[in-house]
This record gives structure tokens, C-alpha cells and sequence, in this order.
């Protein structure tokens, strides 16, 4: 069920409409007892992020569009909020009252807003009485079952999984095919097996996975007013959808501007342990005091070369962070050392001390590293990074597939064995596990 929804400007309620049983539908311009929550919200939401967090018997879904703030309650277990309602909210009421307009508007008499109470009531309902596909009933699209699709099909195939859900409007528009183009594509997709859909309405959505497949976090206690912590926390918790998480940066960094020689003269030993760690998805914490220009100039150094280690892929950076980040979060956290106690096997690079703690060496990765010791330039460690990296994730691709579909492996196995270094063989398995059955 919809609790409640708010559209916010300059801590006023352009749009509050209350669902609740027995309460006033249309509350006016006070908060009443959701004044914490909102303040609370208010003041950590940011610009382009949808976040979704749990408030006793409520589900928080809110997103910040410049000063605009756009807020649903929902009960717990209510799917599709963060991915379906809150966009549809936010196009449903710039059509009806244009964004710059709403920019502009300054005052305390909300008269004005008041005729979208009915069209968001019918959304709402829409909303409600939406027609979803059956949990469980399609296969999960992921990237290797893109790659098991005819080809003329994956490029619309790639669009929605990296979109998660997209509308037929949307994916006439990422994919520029005629509309007759992406209804066949589309159509075959779903004779394949794939997506999911929810009908709105006369609006159909496609996703990647059914929204119900996910369990809700266990509820927490009321959002209080926002403190900053010293440690992690339990009160409110904080998930993600298709945005990042508060205070990461997902970006493809410049593998030109690093410096792989310079990283291998500070770190003798061990530097396996890290490339292992970014190859396969898992979180490197990073300290480095103090906060100086220099500092910063050997972060940003620091952090292109760890680009290179996965040279097509983006990473979940954090420049700096003195609250806890769950490790499943990000991939790089330059973290205050009084957070390392929250850390327990996490690969640490210490600029400071020049170590690195914990992490798990690679025979094979060591090679690569040893190789790159004998090269000059850092743009031959790149095209040699690029090369190698690309084998084992393509190995491993190839070695998911066959794992997941159960199909016989001595064949293979003793293919690459043959043809490469065998400790590609451990390496392979474990990006195959960590990245590529999902």
C-alpha cells in the first residue's frame, strides 16, 4: 500500500497526500508527524540519488531533483516504488507544472499545486492496481544471457539490463529502432525466456528481474533527526536501487593519467593481493593523512592506476569517508583510520606505511606484476593489463556458462591448461564466481 506522498520545495509541501486509513487526505502545509522524517531526510538527501531506507512499518523511497524533493511511504513489502513510481511521480508532475517553473516559485500559498491531487490519485491507483509477472516465472537476464541471444536482439537486450527496467518509450529511444523494430525484438526476448513486465495502466515496463524477487530489510527504528556518527550505526537502513550509494562516485577512470611504475616502486611485495581484490569485486580501504593538496593529487594518481587493473569496467569510489560504508558498496573507500575497526578482512593499502594487509595472493597475477616490474612506461603496463585482464574475463565468462548450465568441464579445463599459464586457472574461477553468476 502507498502511505503517503510528498513533493517538497524549501521544507514545504507543494503536494502531500495522505493515504493512511482514517487520516485527512489532503494534511496542508504541515508535516504533522512526519516532521522528523522529513527533516531527517532533507537533510541528507543529494541531487540525482534515489534512496530507500526503513522507518518502523514504512518503506522511505525519496529522490532530490535540484530543490524538489520527491517522497513515497509504503508499506514494507511494496515493490516497484523506487523504479517505477518515483519516476513516473516526478514526469507526471513536471508535464503538468514545468520544472523551471517550479524553480522559480517562491511564496508559502501551495493553491497553485493543488488541481495535481487527482492526477496523482490516479496514479496512485494505477499504481496499485498494477499487473506484474509472477516471481520466479522467467529467467534472470544477465550479461551472459545476452550473449546467448541472436545478435540482432542484444542490443535491445543490453539497453534494459543496464537500464534494470525501461518502458517500451524508453527503449525505442536508447536503442533508436522503429517502433515495429522493438516490438518484435522485444517480443522474442520474452519468447526467450527473459524479462519481467508490469502493466500501469496502458504503460508497460520491462525489467531485468521480478521487483518481488528481493526480500525487504528488517525494519528499524523511527528516523530520528540527522547526527553525524563515529561508528556504525543500526537506526535507519539505507539501500540502494539504481542509484550509488550516499557518498560514491561510480566512474571509468583515466587509465592514462596513472602511474604503474610509481605504484609498484612504493609497494614491493603484495601488489597481487590488491589487483586480485579489484578483479574480483571486493572492497580496497585506503588510508592516507593528512588532507593536503598533495595528498589529493596522489589519490586521484593512486585511483587511476587502480583503473588499470580493470581497464573496461567503472568503480564505486569513495574519496573520502569518516562514516562506515558497507563493503558490498563500494570498491575503493579511502576510509579515516578510526573506521578501520569496523573493517575486518578487508584489503588495506596503507599509503601512509606503504603496506598492504590482508588480501589473498595470486600466483598468476604476481606473474603479470612481475612482468610489468621489467617494462619503462606505464602505457606498456596498460596495453599489457588490457590484454591479460581481458583473457581472464573472458575465461571466466566461458567458465560460468559452464558451471551454471552443469555442462562437462575436463574439456575445457585441460584446454586452458594447454594453453596457458595453469594459475590462470584459480583466477578464472574466482571472477567467474564473483562477477559472473550473479
Amino acid at each position: 500500500m502507498i502511505k503517503r506522498v510528498l513533493i517538497i520545495k524549501d521544507n514545504l509541501p507543494l503536494v502531500y497526500r495522505n493515504y493512511e486509513p482514517g487520516a485527512d487526505p489532503s494534511p496542508g502545509t504541515s508535516f504533522g508527524d512526519y516532521q522528523s522524517i522529513v527533516e531527517s531526510i532533507t537533510s541528507k538527501a543529494i541531487h540525482g540519488q534515489q534512496r530507500e531506507e526503513i522507518s518502523e512499518n514504512n518503506k522511505l523511497v525519496y529522490e532530490l531533483d535540484e530543490s524538489i524533493l520527491f517522497l513515497v511511504s509504503s508499506d514494507i513489502n511494496e515493490a516497484g516504488v523506487i523504479e517505477i513510481l518515483i519516476p513516473e511521480l516526478k514526469n507526471l508532475f513536471f508535464a503538468v507544472f514545468p520544472k523551471d517553473y517550479v524553480l522559480g516559485w517562491t511564496g508559502d500559498d501551495t493553491s497553485v499545486f493543488k488541481g495535481f491531487d487527482s492526477k496523482l490519485d490516479q496514479l496512485r491507483s494505477a499504481f496499485e492496481n498494477r499487473i506484474m509477472t509472477k516471481p520466479g516465472s522467467r529467467r534472470i537476464l544477465d550479461t551472459l544471457s545476452v550473449m546467448e541471444l541472436p545478435q540482432r536482439l542484444q542490443k535491445t537486450a543490453l539497453k534494459i539490463l543496464d537500464a534494470k527496467i525501461a518502458s517500451f518509450e524508453e527503449i525505442i529511444k536508447t536503442t533508436s529502432v522503429s517502433p515495429q523494430e522493438a516490438v518484435a525484438n522485444i517480443q522474442e526476448i520474452l519468447n526467450a525466456g527473459f524479462l519481467y513486465t508490469t502493466k500501469i495502466s496502458n504503460k508497460v515496463f520491462y525489467s531485468v528481474k521480478s521487483f518481488g524477487e528481493a526480500a525487504p530489510s528488517a525494519a528499524a527504528p523511527s528516523i530520528a533527526p540527522s547526527v553525524k556518527p563515529t561508528a556504525p550505526s543500526e537506526p535507519v537502513q539505507a539501500t540502494t536501487a539504481s542509484a550509488t550509494p550516499l557518498g560514491v562516485e561510480m566512474t571509468k577512470r583515466d587509465v592514462n593519467k596513472g602511474n604503474m611504475p610509481f605504484l609498484m616502486k612504493q609497494f614491493k611485495k603484495d601488489l597481487d593481493k590488491v589487483f586480485n581484490t579489484i578483479l574480483n569485486r571486493k572492497l580496497i580501504l585506503i588510508v592516507l593523512d593528512p588532507e593536503t593538496d598533495k595528498n589529493q593529487v596522489l589519490l586521484n594518481m593512486i585511483l587511476d592506476t587502480f583503473q588499470c587493473f580493470v581497464p573496461e569496467r567503472e568503480l564505486r569510489i569513495v574519496n573520502f569517508a569518516n562514516d562506515f560504508i558497507h563493503p558490498r558498496d563500494a570498491d575503493i573507500i579511502r576510509v579515516d583510520k578510526n573506521l578501520l575497526q569496523f573493517y575486518t578482512n578487508e584489503t588495506l593499502l596503507d599509503l601512509d606505511s606503504k603496506k598492504i594487509i590482508n588480501g589473498d595472493n595470486s600466483i598468476y597475477l604476481a606473474d603479470i606484476v612481475k612482468e610489468m616490474t621489467k617494462l619503462k612506461h606505464h602505457s606498456e603496463c596498460v596495453s599489457l593489463l588490457v590484454n591479460r585482464v581481458a583473457l581472464i574475463e573472458k575465461l571466466a565468462q566461458d567458465w560460468a556458462k559452464i558451471k551454471k548450465l552443469n555442462l562437462p568441464s575436463e574439456d575445457f579445463i585441460t584446454n586452458v591448461r594447454s594453453k596457458h599459464n595453469p594459475a590462470i586457472i584459480e583466477v578464472m574461477d574466482n571472477v567467474a564466481v564473483n562477477i559472473f553468476m550473479d
